[in-house]
C-alpha cells in the first residue's frame, strides 16, 4: 500500500506578519502586532527547537519524542492557541506577548514586541516603559530570558506624510527621536548572567520595515550591521542565553532545545530569504538519526 503524502508544516513568515503592519497605521487595531507574536511562536518552535507544547501562543503544531534529543514535529490545526501567558512579576502581573514554559521550570524566555507606525514622539514613552518591563520579571525570575523586539516603519514626508508621523528625512537619514532611541536600546541590552541588572535585556531587536503597497521590505539602512541591536543577531542571542542557563547539567536534559525529525518536502529548506534575514529550521537528516 502507499504511503500517505506528507503533509507541509505551516509557518508563520517574518514577512507575511510585516506585511501585516502595513495598513494604515492610524486605523490598525491590536490584532495587527499578532501576526508578528505568531512569526515568533513558529521561529522558536521551528529554529529555536522549543516544543510547541511550551510556548504561548500555540503554534498549529505537536510534537512527539524521538531518540537522541531528536523530536517529530507535525500540523495540527487542532492544537494552535492565541492565548498569551501572564506571569506574575515583582510589582505586577505583566502578559508576555510570547513565552516560553518548559515543564517543571514555568516561565524561561519571553519576547516582548512593540510596533510604532506613526507618532514617532511617542518612542520617549517607550524608553520609560521598556526597562520598566524587565525590572519587573527579572525580580521575579532572575534567569529569565527576556526579548524586547521593536518594529518601526519607514516614512518620510516627502511620501506625503505628515512631520509627526515621519521617520526619516529626504536624505533618507532617521530623524534624531530614532537616533535616541536606538541608543537608549542599545543600552538596555546585553545581560548575560543572573546578576547582571535587571534592568537590561537579554536581547533587544530594532527592525524598520517599509511598505510599498502590498509589498513589504525591511529598511536596510538602519541600524548597522554592527548595532548591538541589529535585528540579524536577536533571536540567535536569546538562544544562546538560554543555553548557557537552562542546558545543563544533563547533556541530553529535559530542557534542551530540541532537533526536528521530519520528513522531505514538509519544511522548507529556507524562510523569510526575500526579507535578506533568512533563518532555517533545526532539523536533523535521517542519517543523524541512525547513526
Amino acid at each position: 500500500m502507499a504511503k500517505a503524502p506528507m503533509t507541509k508544516i505551516p509557518v508563520s513568515t517574518l514577512e507575511h506578519a510585516l506585511g501585516a503592519l502595513c495598513g494604515d497605521s492610524r486605523t490598525q487595531s491590536g490584532q495587527h502586532i499578532k501576526h508578528v507574536h505568531a512569526h515568533c511562536s513558529n521561529r522558536l518552535v521551528i529554529e529555536g527547537g522549543f516544543p510547541p507544547e511550551w510556548v504561548r501562543p500555540r503554534p498549529p503544531l505537536v510534537s512527539k519524542a524521538g531518540p537522541s534529543n531528536s523530536y517529530g514535529l507535525a500540523h495540527s490545526a487542532e492544537a494552535e492557541s492565541s492565548t498569551e501567558q501572564s506571569v506574575l512579576g515583582g510589582m505586577k502581573y505583566k502578559n508576555l506577548d510570547v513565552a516560553v514554559l518548559p515543564p517543571g521550570i514555568g516561565p524561561a524566555l519571553g519576547i516582548s514586541v512593540k510596533s510604532t507606525g506613526s507618532a514617532f514622539r511617542n518612542l520617549t514613552n517607550r524608553m520609560e516603559d521598556a526597562p520598566g518591563d524587565c525590572v519587573n520579571i527579572h525580580m521575579m525570575y532572575p534567569g529569565f530570558v527576556f526579548g524586547f523586539l521593536h518594529l518601526i516603519r519607514f516614512g518620510r514626508v516627502a511620501d506625503g506624510l505628515s512631520p509627526n508621523d515621519a521617520s526619516f528625512d529626504v536624505q533618507d537619514r532617521p530623524f534624531d527621536s530614532i537616533i535616541r532611541y536606538h541608543n537608549a536600546l542599545c543600552a538596555l541590552t546585553g545581560r548575560s548572567t543572573i546578576t547582571d541588572s535587571p534592568m537590561r535585556y537579554e536581547s533587544i531587536g530594532l527592525l524598520v520595515y517599509r511598505c510599498f503597497g502590498d509589498r513589504v521590505e525591511i529598511w536596510p539602512g538602519y541600524p548597522a550591521s554592527d548595532s548591538p541591536i541589529h535585528y540579524s543577531k536577536f533571536f540567535q542571542r536569546l538562544y544562546e542565553v538560554y543555553d548557557l542557563r537552562y542546558a545543563y547539567p544533563d547533556a541530553r536534559g529535559i530542557n534542551h532545545r530540541k532537533s526536528w525529525a521530519v520528513g522531505a518536502g514538509m519544511l522548507p529548506e529556507i524562510f523569510d530569504a526575500p526579507t535578506g534575514h533568512p533563518w532555517n529550521s533545526r532539523t536533523t537528516s535521517e542519517e543523524e538519526r541512525n547513526s
